[in-house]
């Protein structure tokens, strides 16, 4: 299959070419007024691991959709924003490109006639499955929006997110890159816990998780050169798409008839199965043996982790990281192990996150959970 190149598809921050509306997907801007300049918002929001895609034929660089279903981790990726009377955008911080392209589509989207300084701060576990790009437009977004008075409400926020999603692109000038999107990042970065989203970046559930349940996360010892971005992109093009033609209807079943009603139980274990099972075909094991010999690395990383008594294991977006959740101590002793192992590159333990998008305006706390703009489908 041929295509356009990643250079052919690269931009400069800020691109208006490159911005996409509220118009395109039959969203609105709420007529608001903007904060007076020198207020600054500041935004944090939690990590996603990406479980599972729905369907991949649904989406393409530049156009999100797919569905899928994703949990929120307490690893926070932050924005901070302060609106000034002068014109234009100073962008700083561990993502500046990122930032420098969502303040310049803010200041279009609103006409506001002065500027914005705005620093950005990613989560700092790069490639490990945790979507570090997507947690760190959604912070920024959030904290624009909120400066700006809130032009977009939580549903068009997140599709906003989701149409305008990009990456850096390595190349002088340093630019961007449309990217592959589901907006399962930003449904867990908005709303924290289990989160369940469709075609058309819609959020159809989200399921608060017991505090006490914790995540590990595991990057196997793979050779670096089956990870590069051309064989990335190949695998969900070609082999993953291909794969979902005939998986994703057995796939949307299985999540909607038995993992959604098990989370809602607090049947963890029984989330697990379902997720072990499908991990097992469709676009799931083609991401998986994309790695190494056919995943064989992922495989036994993820039986081990299984084996010792973690109820929910998987391969985070197009991995190689594996993930595992357990609220067992003694599957936490068992992972203890895993410390200087040479099958393993790195790994972190984090809680989950069920509370989402943290946000101050001018140091005040903004209760998002309290207010009446809330209104997707919240459960526990």
């Amino acid at each position: 299959m041929s295509g356009p190149t990643l250079e052919t598809l690269a931009f400069s921050p800020g691109d208006p070419s490159r911005f996409v509306r509220p118009v395109a997907w039959g969203g609105s801007l709420r007529p608001v007024e903007p904060s007076p300049a020198g207020t600054v918002c500041e935004a944090e929001v939690p990590s996603r691991l990406h479980a599972l895609v729905l369907d991949m034929t649904r989406f393409d660089l530049g156009r999100p959709g797919g569905g899928g279903v994703g949990f929120a981790v307490g690893l926070f990726s932050r924005a901070r924003v302060m609106l000034t009377d002068a014109p234009g955008v100073r962008s700083t911080g561990s993502r500046p490109l990122l930032g420098q392209h969502l303040a310049h589509l803010f200041l279009a989207l609103t006409g506001y006639p002065g500027g914005v300084e705005i620093q950005t701060r990613d989560h700092g576990r790069r490639h490990m499955g945790l979507g570090s790009s997507v947690a760190t437009l959604t912070a920024a977004a959030l904290a624009l929006n909120e400066a700006l008075g809130r032009p977009l409400d939580l549903r068009d926020l997140r599709k906003l997110i989701a149409h305008n999603y990009c990456e850096e692109f390595s190349s002088a000038p340093p630019r961007l890159v449309p990217g592959f999107e589901t907006n399962v990042g930003a449904m867990a970065g908005l709303h924290g816990g289990l989160v369940v989203g469709s075609d058309r970046c819609e959020l159809l559930a989200r399921v608060a998780l017991p505090e006490d349940l914790r995540a590990l996360l595991i990057l196997p010892q793979i050779a670096p050169e089956v990870s590069s971005g051309a064989g990335e992109y190949r695998s969900l093009v070609q082999t993953a798409r291909r794969a979902d033609e005939q998986a994703a209807p057995a796939k949307v079943y299985r999540v909607f008839m038995d993992l959604l009603p098990a989370a809602l139980t607090g049947d963890l274990r029984a989330v697990g199965d379902v997720l072990w099972e499908l991990s097992h075909g469709g676009s799931k094991l083609a991401e998986i043996e994309l790695h190494g010999d056919r995943g064989k690395e992922v495989w036994a990383t993820m039986e081990r982790l299984r084996n010792e008594g973690a109820e929910i294991v998987g391969m985070s977006s197009v991995g190689p990281a594996v993930f595992a959740l357990s609220r067992d101590a003694g599957v936490w002793a068992k992972w203890k192990r895993w410390e200087g192992s040479s099958a393993v590159t790195c790994s972190v333990t984090v809680p989950v996150d069920s509370r989402g998008a943290r946000v101050r305006l001018d140091g005040t706390p903004i209760p998002y959970r309290f207010e009446p703009w809330w209104s997707d489908p919240v459960y526990g």
